[in-house]
């Protein structure tokens, strides 16, 4: 018997205040697998009905069978011509996702990452100083946008006389994808679009005559026109907003839970638990779509060849049969099987190794330096599933004191 689900996940009201965890927690009650319904005149949602998995096993078992539950049209709620139009991370799936993601990989390697450290805790270094002088500073702006940004810039090579220009462009078009937002357009969204396109097309062009020691003159070397354009914004939007979130989210959530953060300092080493449930907790990646390539029967339901599925990985993160108490923050959780870098197989988020080294950096910067408490609620911004990172936190006031 088909599950039909009664509510409307697509509605933008729910996510007002953050993941709507209540909702979900029904509906994992009452099964892992419900049929959504198509929403008609919504411009921002396609008029398909989708299957949504909300429990963490069937989400792991669809997210790691590429062979049924295939990448082809891209990783939104329907079919995105523009991700489809040529070959993507985010659209193909092996042999030839294997081939790119092994070219790409090549360059995100814990080696790799792990030169980065101490460029990273300088970076750390200087932002939080800076945020600290100011006295009330916004977290999010301040110090989880800037921090990955900046990564990113130094993987790519970006010069440090153009980042501003490229961040400003990257946060713009994020914010022009709600398209609630006062202010943008889908035309705002399409020029910012081929702002940065055309801005790689020039980055490219200048490692190639002039090559340096960083990942886009060896990418270029390897990838052309949109494949290489294509990654350049999946890398700028992907790499910087999830992280910025797991961070904003992290620290709201150190904050409501004292003994959590006094623990922390105690210890001032950040260990892989810490870093795992602050993963866990912010679950930073809203959805991914998927298209059915046969008829198969998952979580009880039959979904037929043609089907749109969508995994919901917060939800997965806190199943109540996987996690105990999942609704609480606990920075010693072990075993913690989080789905926030994905379900695992041949669609594992890349940067996995990247954001787990920034979290640990930049909380290990603020326990062993700094006292930080807040000075104003968060508050959140976000329509939901119009996109993968369809929430997050928008600002976050705080006062950034040095420890004597």
């Amino acid at each position: 018997m088909t599950r039909t689900l009664d509510i409307d996940l697509t509605n933008p009201q729910l996510y007002e205040n953050g993941f709507p965890h209540e909702v979900f927690t029904e509906l994992r009650r009452r099964g892992p697998v419900h049929l959504h319904p198509a929403i008609e005149g919504r411009p921002d949602i396609p008029s398909i009905p989708f299957w949504s998995i909300v429990t963490h096993p069937e989400i792991q078992q669809a997210n790691r069978d590429w062979k049924t539950f295939a990448a082809q049209d891209g990783p939104l709620l329907g079919p995105d011509p523009l991700m489809s139009a040529g070959r993507t991370l985010l659209t193909l799936d092996p042999p030839e996702q294997t081939e790119m993601r092994r070219i790409i990989s090549s360059e995100f390697t814990p080696r790799m990452v792990n030169t980065l450290e101490q460029r990273l805790a300088d970076r750390t270094a200087r932002i939080l100083e800076a945020a600290a002088a100011s006295g009330t500073c916004d977290f999010v702006r301040d110090v989880a946008y800037q921090v990955p940004m900046h990564v990113i810039a130094d993987i790519i090579g970006i010069p440090e006389d153009t980042r501003s220009w490229v961040f400003e462009r990257t946060d713009q078009l994020l914010k022009a994808g709600d398209p609630y937002r006062p202010g943008f357009s889908p035309e705002t969204r399409l020029g910012l679009q081929a702002e940065l396109f055309e801005y790689a097309q020039r980055i490219t062009a200048e490692k190639r005559a002039n090559p340096a020691d960083d990942v886009w003159t060896k990418l270029a070397e390897r990838l052309d026109g949109f494949e290489l354009e294509m990654f350049f914004l999946i890398l700028s939007l992907a790499g910087s907003e999830t992280t910025r979130n797991a961070l904003s989210m992290g620290l709201v959530a150190l904050l409501e839970n004292p003994d959590q953060l006094a623990e922390l300092r105690s210890n001032r080493g950040i260990s892989a638990t810490v870093v795992d449930e602050v993963l866990r907790w912010s679950s930073p990646v809203l959805f991914f779509g998927r298209t059915a390539t046969k008829d198969v029967t998952i979580g009880d339901q039959d979904v037929q060849a043609g089907d749109r599925v969508v995994f919901w990985y917060p939800s997965g993160n806190r199943d109540e049969n996987v996690f105990a108490d999942p609704f609480r923050f606990d920075i010693n959780r072990s075993p913690n099987p989080h789905m926030a870098f994905g379900g695992g197989g041949a669609h594992y988020c890349l940067g996995a190794n990247l954001a787990q080294k920034e979290i640990k950096v930049v909380y290990e910067s603020i326990a062993a330096g700094y006292d930080v408490e807040a000075a104003g609620p968060a508050v959140w911004t976000g329509a939901g599933p119009v996109h993968n990172v369809g929430i997050g936190i928008e600002s976050f006031p705080v006062r950034i004191n040095a420890l004597s």
